[in-house]
């Protein structure tokens, strides 16, 4: 593709940690103000400070102009690839201003929030029996909102599988304000038994959220995505299949006005059951049919991506 560069060097560590440890010290000042601060207001100011930060930072800005005009299409420096990237960069941001402020309030009406939903019905129904269901999502519109619009639902058995951010701080204030929306977080671990508090909570019949577009553990399956090649994380179906649970994929998309959401849950994928090496096959199918849902919901919402490294395989 037209001005395609090599992967950028990652930054050396005591940067990357320089920057984690900084971060971490406003973060508090921020939980403060988004609880306080009108919404227009904190959208300014994340604006002047946190994303032009980031878009300085010449490896992210490298990377989000990278991933952006695969996305798209489009030379690397194109002017509607910018355009696209730092306003990925508004909208990461507003999400977290959300994520804390919808949190520490009380008395949230989460369907005010909502002016689009579909496919809930169908969630609801697969955990009526008990059996529960795994709800995957990616790195797009706000998916940590998902347990208070849940709860909306009445569905209150949730847990979040989630990857420790670096920063320690960042990471306390994430998983508090997971935990005041009523979700557990089961954090993703190098130990063969990390799959165990997942099937646990599919057996007494909650919801397990996941992440299906970060191959944190380096073991996934290469897809065809946007017409290159990809790794996907295959734990989640090899975890419906051991189960016997569907597969939701499930998205909280940002509204054009910044300040309202539209709820995206798709027909269930379910992973045919097998044994031994009949396993993977089946699995791949399941994956590849949740790729491919995944591309088409961020070819129509490119700016709603989160990604600030290199996502596709190096040629």
């Amino acid at each position: 593709m037209s001005g395609q560069t090599g992967r950028p060097a990652a930054p050396p560590p005591v940067v990357s940690n320089a920057a984690n440890a900084t971060f971490g010290l406003w973060f508090p000042t921020f939980r403060f103000l988004a609880r306080t601060l009108p919404l227009v207001w904190l959208a300014r100011l994340a604006e002047v400070t946190a994303e032009r930060a980031m878009w300085e930072r010449e490896h992210v800005q490298d990377a989000i102009l990278e991933n952006t005009s695969r996305v798209l299409g489009l030379p690397k420096y194109h002017r509607k690839v910018e355009e696209v990237g730092r306003e990925m960069l508004r909208r990461h941001s507003r999400q977290w201003i959300d994520l804390v402020r919808y949190s520490e309030l009380e008395d949230v009406d989460a369907s005010a929030l909502v002016t689009s939903r579909r496919g809930e019905d169908g969630l609801v129904a697969a955990v009526s029996g008990g059996k529960g269901a795994i709800m995957l999502t990616a790195h797009v519109g706000n998916f940590e909102l998902g347990g208070l619009f849940l709860k909306g639902l009445g569905l209150k058995n949730v847990s979040a599988v989630y990857a420790r951010d670096p920063s320690p701080v960042v990471e306390e204030h994430r998983a508090l304000s997971r935990a005041r929306l009523g979700v557990k977080g089961i954090e993703v671990t190098s130990s063969p038994f990390a799959s165990v508090p997942i099937l646990r909570a599919l057996e007494e019949g909650g919801i397990v959220a996941m992440q299906g577009d970060r191959d944190v553990s380096g073991t996934g399956f290469s897809m065809p995505f946007f017409g290159e090649r990809a790794s996907f994380p295959a734990g989640p179906f090899f975890i419906a299949q051991q189960a016997e649970v569907p597969v939701f994929p499930a998205f909280v998309l940002q509204q054009p006005d910044g300040f309202s959401y539209r709820i995206v849950i798709e027909d269930p994928i379910r992973v045919a059951r097998a044994r031994g090496a009949a396993r993977e096959p089946a699995v791949r199918e399941a994956l590849a049919s949740f790729v491919a849902v995944m591309e088409g919901l961020i070819r129509e919402n490119p700016e709603q991506w989160y990604r600030f490294e290199p996502f596709w395989e190096a040629s």
